[in-house]
């Protein structure tokens, strides 16, 4: 069942938190409204309460393998989840830090298995996408320094999935897991912020294929910033393009092309001036859906990484900005504190965990440009 917006609850938090002068009478119900500290508190109390017995914290969709959830969401899902627990839990929470060793040795035995080889057969596959998440996290627990017992095996699998990506590649530049025919934003992100963090690390990282994927992002870029779903520019639709175009231009400017300063907050305004086209598609069937082919999944994909550009933009501007994205955060918050843009259970590990990466805001480090 889909969760109900709330848009009276947001719109008087808003209210409340953006106003200079709290007259007494509203003070108290300030005092009971939830905040990002306090909502990713309990986040990291439910994400801990959802692992499996294994260590996972699989993501959940429509795609099978042999009837199973494949071994890439299984990979990736669980460490977007250690990722933001990473980075929300607090340091003497020991129940956290049992669920993230948990989960740090699930992704390295699962990278194990046969169906995380790398690939580059033209066919839909979403290991690629848990190659990209693993190779995030381990190189965001190395600069935690928070590697422990597994410091060895994270440290021979770094340059093993900056290989896999390399492999991976598709003709013309940047990552798919659709296809090898092209490109597509949404992927090709967050692979080059991983191989960022990579190359930041001492990892050896071919700068013709980040340069390979800089131009593929440029082919994607539509004149009025939006970003088409996948190949280069054609008539991408701005209300479908929300959720990939912010990270995009904070990808591009990582590479060493940054997107003018106006054109990235027209970018984050375009988030909220669509948000309704995106949630209408949340917590539905089906995937594409015309007439914006937006699926259920860009939804908290979107405002994890909506935060991200915020963090970009001139500081007079982020905190006007990050209560913004919580007000359209909590429009969508379940009653047990936790979100899911999905009709399946368990991927309310994913939208949990994306959803807390964006209430962290700069707390989440933003990845090494490229030559840093």
């Amino acid at each position: 069942m889909k969760t109900p917006t709330h848009p009276g609850l947001a719109h008087f938090l808003l209210g409340v938190f953006l106003s200079g002068v709290i007259a007494a009478p509203v003070a108290s119900a300030q005092d009971a409204a939830p905040t990002a500290e306090s909502l990713t508190a309990t986040a990291v109390d439910r994400l801990v309460a959802m692992q499996d017995d294994d260590g996972a914290w699989p993501y959940e969709g429509v795609y099978r393998v042999r009837g199973q959830i494949p071994v890439g969401y299984r990979v990736g899902g669980t460490a977007i989840v250690c990722t933001a627990l990473l980075y929300a839990a607090e340091d003497d929470d020991a129940e956290a830090a049992g669920a993230l060793e948990r989960g740090t040795a699930l992704i390295l035995e699962a990278l194990d298995h046969p169906l995380m080889a790398a690939s580059d057969e033209d066919a839909y596959d979403v290991r690629v996408w848990g190659h990209i998440y693993a190779l995030d996290y381990f190189c965001r627990l190395r600069a935690a320094q928070r590697t422990g017992p597994h410091t060895e095996s994270i440290d021979r699998w770094v340059p093993r999935l900056v290989e896999a990506l390399a492999i991976q590649e598709v003709p013309g530049g940047g990552w798919n897991y659709a296809s090898k025919r092209a490109h597509a934003p949404f992927v090709t992100s967050p692979a080059v912020q991983a191989l960022l963090w990579a190359e930041a690390q001492g990892e050896s990282v071919d700068h013709d294929m980040l340069e390979r994927a800089a131009e593929a992002l440029r082919a994607s870029r539509g004149n009025d910033g939006a970003y088409e779903y996948s190949g280069r520019a054609r008539r991408p639709l701005l209300p479908g393009a929300t959720a990939r175009s912010p990270v995009s231009d904070v990808t591009l400017g990582l590479l060493g092309d940054p997107v003018p300063e106006e054109a990235l907050a027209a970018q984050v305004e375009a988030f909220h001036e669509h948000w309704d086209e995106l949630e209408k598609r949340r917590a539905q069937h089906g995937t594409h859906v015309a007439p914006y082919g937006v699926a259920p999944y860009y939804f908290y994909y979107g405002h994890r990484y909506l935060a991200q550009a915020i963090a970009v933009l001139p500081e007079a501007q982020r905190r006007d900005e990050n209560l913004r994205l919580l007000e359209k955060l909590l429009r969508t918050l379940s009653d047990d504190g936790t979100w899911n843009d999905r009709v399946f259970e368990r991927s309310a590990n994913f939208g949990t965990a994306m959803s807390v990466l964006a209430l962290l805001g700069e707390g989440v480090p933003m990845p090494p440009a490229l030559g840093e």
